[in-house]
C-alpha cells in the first residue's frame, strides 16, 4: 500500500498559533488613516411597499458621510437579461426579510448604526409567499408587477420528437426539481485600501494586491448607478 505523506496525516492548521494565541489580525482589527464604514439598512418584512423613507435624521448626524436609496441607483440587474430584476438598493418594495433598503456611510462602526436607527421608513405589508405552489396562483399583490403568476422564468427545451418518445414509454412520470446555481465565497466584512493603479485587498487579516478596478463588475455597477462605463 502506498504511504502518502499528507493523505490520512494530521496537519496542524497554518494560523493555528495565531487563533489559539489571540495574536490573529481579523478585518475588524485593520484599520488605515480616513477609513470609513458601511452599514446597510434592512427590511424587517418578507413582502411590503415602501411608502417613503425620510433619512434627513441621519444625514444630520455628526460623524456621517453618505447615506444612500434606491433612487440614487436606480438601474435593475441580474446575472442574465431575462433576470435584470434586482437593484442594489429597493426602490418602490422590499421582496424579502433583509431586502437592502439604505446604506449608510461614516467615520465609525457606531455612527453608521446609529445613523440607521435614525433612518425613518413608512411600510404598507404586503401578502407574503411561502409555498411557490400558491405563490403561481396569486393574481394582485404579485413580487414583481410584470412578473404574471410570480413566475420568474419560464423555459421549453425540447429534443428529438417527445411525443413519440412517450407513446413507446412503458410508463411515466412528472417530477419537480429544484434549480442549482454556483456561486463565489461571499465574505461578511472586508476592507479595501486603495492606492494608485491598485487596490489592496484585506480578509480575514490577508491581503491580495489586485491591479485591476475594482470592483471588478464594472459595466454591472455602472449600469445600476446610470454612470457610463
Amino acid at each position: 500500500m502506498t504511504e502518502f505523506s499528507i493523505i490520512g496525516k494530521p496537519t496542524a492548521m497554518v494560523d493555528a498559533a495565531e487563533k489559539t494565541t489571540g495574536s490573529g489580525k481579523y478585518t475588524d482589527d485593520l484599520s488605515v488613516p480616513g477609513m470609513l464604514v458601511g452599514k446597510i439598512l434592512h427590511s424587517p418584512y418578507p413582502h411590503a411597499r415602501i411608502k417613503s423613507i425620510d433619512t434627513k435624521r441621519a444625514e444630520a448626524l455628526d460623524g456621517v458621510v453618505a447615506v444612500v436609496i434606491g433612487k440614487d441607483a436606480p438601474n435593475p440587474y441580474g446575472i442574465l437579461p431575462i433576470g435584470h430584476d434586482e437593484h442594489a438598493l429597493a426602490l418602490d418594495k422590499v421582496r424579502y426579510v433583509g431586502d437592502n433598503v439604505a446604506c449608510v456611510v461614516a467615520v465609525s462602526e457606531a455612527v453608521a448604526e446609529k445613523a440607521l436607527e435614525l433612518i425613518d421608513v413608512e411600510y404598507e405589508v404586503l401578502p407574503a409567499y411561502f409555498d411557490p405552489e400558491e405563490s403561481m396562483k396569486a393574481r394582485t399583490d404579485l413580487i414583481h408587477d410584470n412578473k404574471p403568476g410570480n413566475l420568474e422564468k419560464d423555459y421549453h427545451h425540447v429534443f428529438g420528437d417527445p411525443d413519440k418518445g412517450f407513446a413507446d414509454a412503458i410508463g411515466r412520470h412528472e417530477a419537480a426539481l429544484h434549480r442549482s446555481a454556483a456561486a463565489g465565497k461571499e465574505h461578511h466584512v472586508f476592507g479595501i485600501e486603495f492606492a494608485p493603479q491598485r487596490a489592496l485587498i484585506r480578509i480575514q487579516g490577508r491581503q491580495v494586491a489586485v491591479r485591476r478596478r475594482v470592483p471588478q463588475d464594472r459595466p454591472g455597477r455602472a449600469q445600476v448607478r446610470g454612470r457610463p462605463r
